[in-house]
């Protein structure tokens, strides 16, 4: 059977492309590589190695955007590391499209399309994301910063919704954060595919 890109008739029809690309019956469109891909080809979505490997392990769906349409949150095993990253599906405009999220940039997703992000001890916090025509940005809601003083000692600011905190407001909001309920994964199988995306598994 003849792989096809054509675009789904309307936009209840998500669920069904997802499905479609999920079984590997159509491509996504990487925003990474700029190309088509099938599912069979996410290693090309992390790496212009061609000798680098990327599994599917599982996967979570999730309104990350809030335009309640989901997006596909599969997440990868690259060379068998399964802290690798992710690749998140999203369907618009009859089209699947396709973006690769590393593991620091994604983690401790929540029910409600939040999760965490670290750059590094003094580098981290929660947010959401949102996508755009060349690929996403993250949008920080709660973080902390490290910088420098005038004499060159470190110095770490703290956010709260975008807006100046102390260290206590910080560590409360990251505190609730972590007490949200957390996306559910589901193993990556032909069964759990087609439950979720078309109600069946047959």
């Amino acid at each position: 059977s003849e792989i096809s890109v054509s675009p789904s008739p309307s936009p209840e029809s998500h669920m069904g492309a997802y499905l479609s690309v999920l079984q590997n019956k159509s491509k996504f469109y990487s925003s990474d590589t700029k190309e088509e891909l099938d599912i069979t080809q996410l290693n090309q979505a992390v790496s212009s190695d061609s000798s680098v490997t990327a599994e599917v392990k599982k996967f979570a769906v999730v309104d990350l955007d809030k335009d309640n349409v989901p997006e596909v949150i599969l997440s990868l095993a690259v060379n068998n590391d399964d802290y690798f990253g992710f690749e998140v599906l999203r369907y618009q405009d009859g089209v699947v499209n396709g973006y690769t999220l590393w593991y620091r940039s994604f983690m401790e997703l929540k029910e409600d399309g939040t999760f965490s992000f670290s750059g590094g001890a003094s580098d981290y916090g929660f947010g959401t994301i949102k996508f755009t025509e060349d690929g996403y940005t993250i949008d920080k809601i709660t973080y902390c910063e490290s910088g420098a003083d005038t004499s060159n000692n470190e110095t770490i600011s703290y956010y709260v919704n975008g807006e100046s905190a102390t260290q206590e407001e910080f560590q409360s909001a990251i505190s609730k954060q972590d007490e949200k309920p957390g996306v559910t994964w589901y193993d990556f199988t032909d069964d759990s595919i087609k439950t979720l995306f078309s109600g069946s598994a047959s």
